[in-house]
C-alpha cells in the first residue's frame, strides 16, 4: 500500500514539475497597456476623405491619448501617394504633426513607378523602401494596424 501512495505521490510530483517547465518556456505577451501605444495607418487611397480621416484619426490620438503616450505612423502607397506630396493640400498639416513626432513613410516601390523622388513628397515624409514591408515590420513589433 505504501509503495502504490510513494508511486502515485511521485507521479503527480512529476506531472506538476513537467507543467512548470513548459510555463516558463512558453512566450509571453507583452502586458496590456505597457509602453507606448503605436498605431499604423495605412492610406492606398486618392480619395482626399480618407486624407482626411488620416488626419483627422491623427489629430484624435494627439488629443485623446497624448503623443507622449502614442507612436503614429502614417504610410501611404499606391494612389495614396498623393498625400504626401508637396501640393497634396494636407502638406501643412503633415509637416506639423511631424513636428509633434508623427512619422510619414512614403512607400519606395510607390515612387519609382510614379517616378517621383524625395523632393516631390511634403516636407516632413521619409521613403521607406515598399509600404508592405512597411506595414508587416510594424505588425511584427505589435502595431495596430488601421486602413483609411
Amino acid at each position: 500500500m505504501q509503495q502504490a501512495l510513494f508511486r502515485l505521490f511521485v507521479f503527480f510530483l512529476t506531472a506538476f514539475l513537467a507543467i512548470q517547465v513548459r510555463a516558463a518556456d512558453a512566450p509571453t505577451a507583452p502586458a496590456a497597456g505597457k509602453g507606448p501605444m503605436k498605431v499604423l495607418l495605412e492610406v492606398d487611397s486618392s480619395n482626399q476623405e480618407s486624407w482626411h480621416t488620416a488626419i483627422a484619426t491623427t489629430n484624435q490620438i494627439m488629443h485623446v491619448v497624448g503623443m507622449d503616450n502614442a507612436r503614429v505612423e502614417i504610410v501611404a502607397w499606391g494612389p495614396g501617394i498623393k498625400f504626401l506630396l508637396k501640393n497634396s493640400p494636407y502638406a501643412t498639416d503633415i509637416q506639423s504633426l511631424s513636428n509633434y513626432g508623427v512619422e510619414f513613410a512614403a512607400c519606395g516601390n510607390t515612387m519609382k513607378a510614379q517616378h517621383l523622388t524625395k523632393a516631390d513628397l511634403a516636407s516632413g515624409v521619409t521613403v521607406v523602401p515598399g509600404a508592405i514591408g512597411e506595414i508587416v515590420k510594424r505588425d511584427h513589433e505589435g502595431w495596430t494596424q488601421i486602413s483609411m
